[in-house]
C-alpha cells in the first residue's frame, strides 16, 4: 500500500459517502450558514448566562440579581485578574459558549439537507469512543517529545502552568481537572471543521489535496490569529485532523487528538489566560516542530489504519479506512 495510493484514496473515504443532491444546494447551503449561524448564537448565549447564573450563585452573589450577575461578567472579563477560580470559570465559559454554538449549528445543518446528525460524526453510524481514548494516548505519545523540546528551548526557567496557577495544592488538582473540559471543546471543533465542513466542501470538491488545504486554511483562519507562525501551525493542525477523519472513516480520532493538544498546551506550556501572549517570532526551530507534529499525526493514523489489532481494540471496521488506489487514476 504506498503513500500516494492512501492519499489518492481519501477523496473515496466512507466518511463522505452518501453526499446527496441537497447538501449542493445553494439555497440549503445559505440557509444552514445563516439559519445555523442564528441558532447556535441564541444557544450559546443560553449557554453563556447559565454559567454565568451558576457562578453568581455559588460566590453569592445570587440575591443581587442582575448587578451581581453584571459583577461576576465584569470580574471575569478583566485580563488583569488571575485567580484558579476564574480561570476555570472562564475555561466553562469558553467551553460552552463555542461547544454549544458549533452543535446547534451543525444540528440546524444537518436538519437543512435532512441528514442525520451521525453522519457529521462517522461513517460507523455511532460514536467510535475507543477510537477516541486511542487518538488521545497515542497523540499524547507523539507530542511530549515536542513539548519537552519547546520546554527545553523556548520555556527557559518558567514554571509550568498547572504549577504557577496557584501555591495550593487543591488549586493545583482542580485547574488540571477542568483541562478536561477541553475534550468536549476539541469534539465540537471537530463536529464542525472536520465534520460539517470537510463533508459540506467534498459535496462540491472531492479531490484529496484541495479539499484537505482549503478546510486547513479554514480552520487556521477562524482562530482570527494571522502571525505566521501561530497561522501555520494550525492549518497543519487542521490538515493533519482532515487526514485523519478521511483516513479512519470519521471525526473521533481526530477530536482526540485536538484536545491533547490544547490540553499539553494549558498543563505545560502557557496557562490560560485572557492577557495577549508574546508573539513567537517564525523561526527554522518553529518549522521543525511544525513538521514533527504533521509526522507525527500521520504516522499514528497510519498505526491505527495499518495494525488489524489496534484497528479492532479502537473499534474501527475494515470499510471505515479510506481505500488505496492508483493516484494517476484519481486525476485521469
Amino acid at each position: 500500500m504506498s503513500a500516494q495510493g492512501v492519499w489518492a484514496g481519501l477523496g473515496d473515504s466512507a466518511f463522505l459517502a452518501g453526499t446527496e443532491d441537497r447538501e449542493r444546494d445553494p439555497a440549503r447551503l445559505i440557509t444552514s450558514l445563516l439559519g445555523g449561524g442564528a441558532l447556535g448564537f441564541i444557544a450559546a448565549i443560553c449557554g453563556m448566562l447559565l454559567v454565568m447564573v451558576t457562578y453568581a450563585i455559588l460566590i453569592g452573589d445570587g440575591p443581587r440579581g442582575l448587578e451581581g450577575l453584571s459583577d461576576a461578567g465584569r470580574l471575569m472579563g478583566d485580563p488583569l485578574t488571575v485567580t484558579p477560580g476564574l480561570t476555570v470559570l472562564r475555561l466553562v465559559v469558553a467551553t460552552a459558549v463555542d461547544g454549544v454554538f458549533l452543535l446547534v449549528f451543525v444540528a440546524a445543518a444537518a436538519a437543512i439537507v435532512r441528514q442525520p446528525l451521525w453522519v457529521y460524526v462517522a461513517a460507523a453510524g455511532r460514536i467510535r469512543w475507543r477510537l477516541l481514548g486511542v487518538g488521545v494516548a497515542l497523540s499524547a505519545a507523539a507530542m511530549a517529545p515536542i513539548v519537552v523540546a519547546e520546554r527545553v528551548l523556548n520555556a527557559g526557567g518558567a514554571e509550568l502552568p498547572f504549577l504557577s496557577i496557584s501555591q495550593v495544592t487543591g488549586d493545583r488538582i482542580v485547574y488540571c481537572l477542568s483541562a478536561l473540559l477541553l475534550i468536549p471543546a476539541a469534539a465540537a471543533e471537530e463536529l464542525f471543521f472536520r465534520g460539517w465542513l470537510l463533508r459540506q466542501t467534498s459535496a462540491f470538491l472531492r479531490r484529496p489535496l484541495p479539499l484537505v488545504i482549503g478546510t486547513a486554511l479554514t480552520f487556521s483562519a477562524m482562530h482570527l490569529d494571522f502571525n505566521p507562525d501561530a497561522f501555520l501551525t494550525r492549518a497543519l493542525m487542521g490538515a493533519g485532523f482532515a487526514y485523519m477523519t478521511l483516513r479512519l472513516g470519521g471525526i473521533e480520532f481526530a477530536a482526540g487528538a485536538h484536545a491533547v493538544n490544547n490540553m499539553m498546551i494549558v498543563l505545560f506550556l502557557q496557562p490560560l489566560s485572557l492577557q495577549q501572549a508574546p508573539t513567537p517570532e517564525f523561526s527554522a526551530f518553529s518549522l521543525v516542530e511544525d513538521v514533527a507534529l504533521i509526522g507525527g499525526y500521520v504516522l499514528i493514523t497510519e498505526l491505527v489504519a495499518r495494525l488489524p489489532s489496534l484497528r479492532r481494540w479502537a473499534g474501527v471496521r475494515a470499510e471505515d479506512i479510506s481505500p488505496s488506489r492508483d493516484v494517476t487514476a484519481h486525476f485521469s
